[in-house]
């Protein structure tokens, strides 16, 4: 990504706009893109500086009405890095010269020596900006770490990082596979007493080698392993050099061999009959699935979680709850006996897996119901229910299609319920959830279930048909582009717009059916219009459980194989809205997208407090304005503006600006001036169901 230039903000402290304005000229000829503002109040210098962040401060000391000492202690007051250069007149001295410096000016420049001014202006300017990056990845490296923390927690693979042989930290997962009840318990084994003795010698030099090797990957070694029941049981080390706390270290994965039998915890060594563990689940999905990862059958897999495990232990005491939770295995046995197949695991304790095999859609929603129904917590003396509250949520994945590998599947399922866990009052969670999706979950409307209908129906029956409209260049690109959107006809040929199904799609759990049946239709009328010449792409939108599906990309690859169509010609694109809560999966996704060639774009963008974040975390080709920005453009100033910044931000990251939603002449006339790349919108042309490709191409 090219290093960004952006346009430069200027406070320039004199009472002369004359002054100021020869000021921001002369950097602009030296190829700063200043605008400035002017004030001649340097007590007010950080309340200026709050309302609008600036780059550089030009004092003007020259100018008899600006007080250089109060603009020096004003500067120092402020908690910004926003360099102070001073301009003197030609009569100027050393003295004041180191007085200014002292003051905290960064540097001292005689009004009458503009080539100075320039090459100090783009010193600082230079340190400002590393600066600036330096903070930006600093706070980026936080959050990585952060989330790299969260997502070993919550992962269900047995992750530890170990020094020199001592355990630094591990998490649930790796516990629970080698029958430890906590990280104190853990405390006082090495990692080689969790290798029979056997074994430790070869152990011991694959983690040397795998300590002193330059391989960022890391390296894997089969092997035994063994609990602290000292019962061995065969699993796959994967090692790799790592740092947790400053503190360089080994990550260890441990992942037991298909049908290894992992070791039981204190509460499984009471049960006469201990249940599958996560091992076999994993493999019985394994099992389920062809070499390319396709279903042999459609199955679903449900995580089930119990609500407010903390608070239960609390409150029942450790005996008392573990009992009550391992209780809810016997609805769940009871559900599962209704079905062919399948299997129950507890994967932790207060976690369950349930796998079934040959459902659908409507059948996975009537089960998830039953079993929020049924499994419940006989809290009450004689074992009757107190409250008609549900005690656990359900998540749920159907694997109808290409699938990746079956941990993936395990932890979408497990992924998906905590993000109902976090969503809902008093777990614990946020007041509220942060996708966009989610929120829209939360309630059904009236009228849904009539829309949900017509949606199944037509999707069964092909009553869905693609519209485009044509995304014009400002700047004489030779590729023509259409946006690809979505309308339902029922049978008497009424159609419902994309508005008037999304809502009740996404609250139903069918948008990502949508999304997958316009991703085929879309790839299949390009590959034809390919075929006959014409140079077009497509703009396609992704949903957010489309774009959250690991398998989304396997199926694009699918169709662009079946219909020989190349990558660089599809661009999909995802809400501005929907980016912050999701960017650590996004930017995996556009990797993905970015290897098969395809282009990546954020629509509805400009709203987000700190646009240019967005544009720095996602390597982007593409965005698309929110439509709001060209309703009365040509009257509004605030918004010619606005569009303007972000035009121009983009630009600086390399990418390419549209405006969607063009009603008007007047509003091209502006956009043309503002240096904006396309425009899309009705007074170009309205969307419809065919395509019609200008033989100029």
């Amino acid at each position: 990504m090219p290093a960004p230039n952006p346009a430069v903000t200027l406070l320039i402290l004199t009472a002369e706009s004359s002054e100021a304005e020869r000021l921001v000229a002369t950097l602009r000829e030296a190829g700063i893109a200043a605008r400035g503002m002017v004030s001649a109040q340097v007590e007010r210098l950080g309340e200026l500086l709050a309302r609008t962040p600036c780059d550089l401060v030009l004092c003007c000391a020259h100018d008899r009405d600006i007080d250089l000492e109060a603009a020096l202690a004003a500067h120092r007051r402020l908690d910004s890095d926003t360099p102070l250069i001073v301009i003197t007149g030609p009569e100027s001295d050393a003295a004041e010269s180191l007085r200014a410096r002292r003051g905290g000016a960064r540097d001292l420049v005689r009004r009458d020596d503009p080539e100075h001014l320039q090459l100090v202006a783009k010193r600082e300017l230079a340190d400002l900006y590393q600066r600036r990056e330096a903070r930006a990845l600093a706070t980026r490296l936080r959050q990585c770490e952060r989330r790299a923390r969260e997502f070993i927690e919550g992962s269900l693979d047995a992750i530890a990082f170990v020094q020199e042989g001592l355990h630094l930290h591990a998490n649930a997962a790796y516990l629970s596979l080698f029958g430890y009840a906590d990280a104190d318990a853990l405390a006082g084994a090495t990692f080689l007493d969790l290798i029979p003795a056997e074994q430790r010698p070869r152990v011991r030099e694959f983690l040397r080698a795998v300590e002193y090797s330059d391989r960022e990957d890391g390296a894997e070694l089969d092997t035994q392993c063994q609990g602290a029941d000292r019962q061995p049981f065969a699993a796959r080390l994967r090692a790799a050099s790592s740092e947790i706390d400053e503190e360089p270290c080994l990550r260890i994965l441990v992942r037991p061999a298909a049908g290894a039998t992992a070791p039981l915890t204190e509460s499984d060594n009471g049960n006469a009959e201990a249940m599958p563990g996560r091992a076999q689940m994993i493999a019985a999905i394994a099992a389920r699935l062809d070499a390319e990862h396709r279903p042999r059958h459609p199955f679903a897999l449900f995580f089930i979680q119990i609500k407010g495990r903390a608070e239960l232990l609390r409150d029942l005491g450790l005996t008392t709850a573990l009992t009550l939770i391992e209780g809810l295995r016997e609805p769940l046995q009871g559900i599962l006996a209704d079905h062919a197949g399948g299997m129950l695991a507890q994967v932790s304790d207060d976690g369950f897996m349930l796998l079934i095999d040959g459902l659908d859609t409507t059948t996975v929603e009537q089960i998830t119901a039953r079993i929020e129904h049924e499994a419940r917590l006989q809290r009450g003396r004689n074992g009757e229910r107190e409250d008609e509250a549900a005690d656990c949520v359900v998540a749920h994945v159907l694997v109808e299609l290409r699938a990746r590998e079956p941990s993936d599947i395990v932890n979408l399922a497990h992924q998906r319920c905590l993000r109902l866990l976090a969503s809902g009052p008093g777990q614990g969670g946020m007041g509220k959830p942060t996708s966009l999706a989610s929120r829209t979950k939360q309630s059904a409307e009236e009228g849904d279930e009539q829309i949900a209908e017509r949606i199944e129906y037509a999707l069964e029956h092909d009553q869905f048909r693609l519209v485009y409209q044509p995304i014009i260049s400002l700047m004489g690109d030779n590729q023509e582009h259409y946006s690809v959107l979505v309308r339902l006809f029922d049978e008497d040929e009424d159609m419902l717009e994309a508005k008037d199904f999304i809502g009740p799609a996404i609250r139903r759990g069918l948008i990502e059916r949508i999304d997958k049946w316009a991703i085929r239709a879309a790839i299949q009328a390009l590959s034809e219009q390919r075929r006959a010449g014409h140079n077009i792409s497509f703009f396609i939108n992704l949903s957010e459980d489309t774009f959250r599906d690991p398998s989304i990309v396997l199926w694009i690859c699918d169709c662009m194989r079946e219909f020989d169509v190349r990558g660089n010609w599809l661009t999909f694109q995802f809400q501005e809205a929907l980016v912050a809560a999701n960017l650590a999966g996004l930017s995996k996704l556009v990797e993905a997208l970015r290897k098969i060639k395809c282009r990546v774009a954020i629509n509805r963008f400009g709203m987000a407090e700190r646009p240019e974040m967005l544009l720095q975390g996602l390597a982007l080709d593409f965005v698309l304005l929110m439509p709001d920005f060209s309703q009365r453009l040509a009257d509004d100033q605030q918004k010619q503006k606005r569009v303007m910044e972000l035009a121009n931000l983009a630009r600086e990251f390399n990418i390419k600006s549209v405006v969607t939603g063009v009603e008007d002449a007047r509003t091209l006339t502006v956009l043309w001036t503002a240096g904006v790349d396309y425009v899309q919108g009705n007074f170009l042309q309205r969307p419809s169901p065919t395509l019609e490709v200008s033989s100029s191409g």
